[in-house]
């Protein structure tokens, strides 16, 4: 989520729902991934106290020796989160004046950028397609066998386990997984990018007046939003979709499509929290929960909507003009 002038103290709601985020994407180890950038921004930025600077240590010296172990998956997953830290880091210096958001989408980009060209030159794209994919058939398998009585509400639950019965089921949810998983890593490491900046935050590791962007702390789900250039991400995805230009295109348009569509569902869903904190009443934001419950799917599809359409629209902006008029 994007900063907010005038607040030091960070919103345990915010980092709780980027934390649960960076565990159901799960593409990469957690901890890694939130830590390791955590320890760099303590180590890099002011102010640099003893105590910061000792936690910092022993954080690295954790994260990059005890939890991922020596696998090449632990590997992967402490080199990706070092070059994001680093990146996210670098974002800071030469933009003090943008958002949290926006440097984080630059350090996640940049990382992706470096991290493809790297594999694509050096040939090594198929292990590393491998080694994740690998990783997703553990990971189902371990779900398939605790998913014995799903919620009755919960679809998503319901068709984990229908699919996971059944090796073909398995193998199209490990597919689809396996195909689009730089776009969720891509979506995992902005969650632990907020979760660490959110923390570093809290440790006073920036000061008021520091920038616009800095001194600050995360906003919350009813303002997310993001620059509106971006709807040039799903256009050119949709080009690579349509246009014949084989497997790799339609892999990297699929990403943009997932990863952009997942930013404009939260987007959408931004809006109807701001529109139902200005509910005439609890009984009007109560059925809206409801219906956010029982009819997920079409709320999803009316969150990515309501999300392109603000591109244009800007409705929050649009009803706080008309709020002030009345007034």
């Amino acid at each position: 989520m994007e900063v907010v002038g005038g607040e030091v103290r960070g919103r345990w709601s915010t980092a709780l729902a980027l934390g649960g985020a960076v565990l159901l994407l799960y593409v990469l180890d957690a901890f890694p991934l939130i830590a390791l950038p955590l320890a760099v921004l303590l180590i890099a930025l002011p102010p640099w106290r003893p105590a910061t600077l000792l936690f910092a240590a022993v954080v690295l010296l954790w994260a990059l020796v005890v939890v991922p172990g020596v696998s090449a998956y632990g590997l992967i997953t402490r080199g990706w989160a070092l070059l994001v830290a680093g990146l996210f880091v670098g974002a800071l210096l030469l933009w003090p004046r943008w958002s949290f958001l926006h440097r984080a989408l630059a350090a996640v980009a940049g990382a992706m950028a470096l991290a493809g060209a790297g594999l694509a030159i050096s040939g090594s794209w198929s292990v590393v397609d491998g080694l994740i994919a690998d990783f997703f058939r553990s990971a189902l398998l371990v779900m398939a066998e605790r998913l014995n009585s799903p919620a009755p509400d919960s679809r998503v639950l319901g068709w984990l386990q229908a699919s996971a019965a059944s090796p073909a089921g398995l193998e199209r949810v490990l597919a689809l997984r396996s195909w689009v998983f730089p776009a969720l890593l891509a979506l995992q490491s902005l969650a632990a990018l907020g979760v660490g900046w959110w923390a570093f935050v809290r440790m006073g590791g920036v000061r008021e007046g520091e920038g616009e962007g800095e001194g600050q702390t995360l906003r919350p789900l009813r303002d997310f939003r993001f620059h509106d250039q971006l709807i040039w991400l799903v256009i050119g995805g949709l080009v690579l979709l349509l246009l014949p230009l084989g497997p790799a295109a339609n892999r990297v348009a699929a990403n943009l499509l997932v990863f952009m569509g997942a930013l404009y569902a939260l987007r959408g869903v931004a809006i109807f929290v701001f529109l139902a904190g200005r509910a005439p009443s609890r009984l009007s934001v109560f059925f809206g929960a409801l219906a956010a419950l029982f009819l997920s799917h079409l709320v999803l599809t009316a969150a990515v909507l309501v999300g392109l359409g603000d591109t244009w629209l800007d409705v929050r902006r649009r009803v706080a003009l008309a709020s002030a008029a009345e007034s």
